[in-house]
């Protein structure tokens, strides 16, 4: 079930965009949802080109400006939560840049989803903190796209499935959405050499599963792609859906960065929420 949101809140325009996206799915899962303002304060600063730190009252400075700033921006977002038609509170970290991940990771593991903005490619893109999050907190992120607003329920689902623990995690933290979907499209992208394309039926058993459990999946076949991520947004588009499921990172983040994953162009370039577990 999905009954305890939390949303990353930054202070910037995404943070509209998030909580649309939270009270979505707030008003059709019955959740309460948790606004998690996460004010950055500045590491410990060295002065360039001396090699020495900058005195303890400019730090205290800095930080007093950072935290002053918080206020104004908590205010700001408390009016945000107060327009809301769901059960919400705000709650609000002050943090040093080199924690937060570790942070907004442990504020995560006790809810049942996060929901922040894709972590790639626009202007307030924050990959080391949201990779942070995926990778740390034991639980599933909904990324929504920047600047785009929900258009209606989440009622058409495509699933990126592999037999693989990632896209299982992925499959489990999604079925309360899954079983209220109108359709589940379970994508299977052909890979040169693939076993799971050999078998008589691909992709039968994750369809099965999704049946025990009340959701109305189908299984589509996609070849003849050579880039799976474009594949898979393709499939998205063809089909209407407003989600992408799917594991995050197979391979290690530096092997997807130096060689580009299906991870990083899915979350550089979806324009649907992307729901991923690593």
């Amino acid at each position: 079930m999905l009954k305890d949101l939390i949303v990353h809140l930054e202070g910037n325009d995404e943070d509209r965009v998030r909580l649309a996206y939270a009270e979505l799915l707030a008003i059709r899962h019955g959740a309460f949802v948790t606004g998690l303002f996460c004010n950055i304060l500045p590491d410990n600063i060295y002065a360039a080109g001396y090699g020495s730190m900058i005195t303890a009252q400019t730090v205290s400075t800095i930080s007093d400006s950072a935290i002053d700033a918080g206020d104004k921006i908590e205010k700001k977002l408390a009016e945000y939560l107060l327009k809301m038609d769901v059960n919400s509170e705000l709650r609000r970290i002050d943090v040093p840049a080199s924690q937060a991940g570790d942070k907004l990771s442990a504020e995560a593991r006790t809810s049942d989803l996060m929901i922040a903005t894709r972590p790639y490619n626009h202007h307030t893109a924050a990959p080391e903190l949201l990779e942070a999050v995926l990778f740390n907190s034991g639980r599933g992120v909904f990324f929504a796209p920047p600047a785009i607003m929900p258009n209606g329920e989440i009622d058409y689902v495509v699933v990126a499935w592999r037999n693989t623990r990632e896209s299982a995690r992925a499959v489990s933290e999604a079925m309360p959405v899954l079983r209220k979907a109108k359709k589940v499209t379970i994508a299977l992208v052909s890979e040169e050499g693939s076993k799971e394309f050999e078998k008589s039926v691909p992709g039968a058993d994750i369809a099965r599963h999704l049946d025990r459990h009340g959701a109305n999946a189908e299984i589509r076949q996609i070849t003849n792609w050579k880039n799976p991520a474009e594949a898979l947004l393709n499939e998205v588009e063809k089909t209407n859906a407003k989600m992408l499921v799917m594991g995050g990172y197979g391979h290690s983040r530096f092997r997807e960065w130096i060689l580009g994953g299906v991870t990083r162009d899915i979350l550089r370039t979806a324009d649907v929420p992307v729901l991923m577990c690593h």
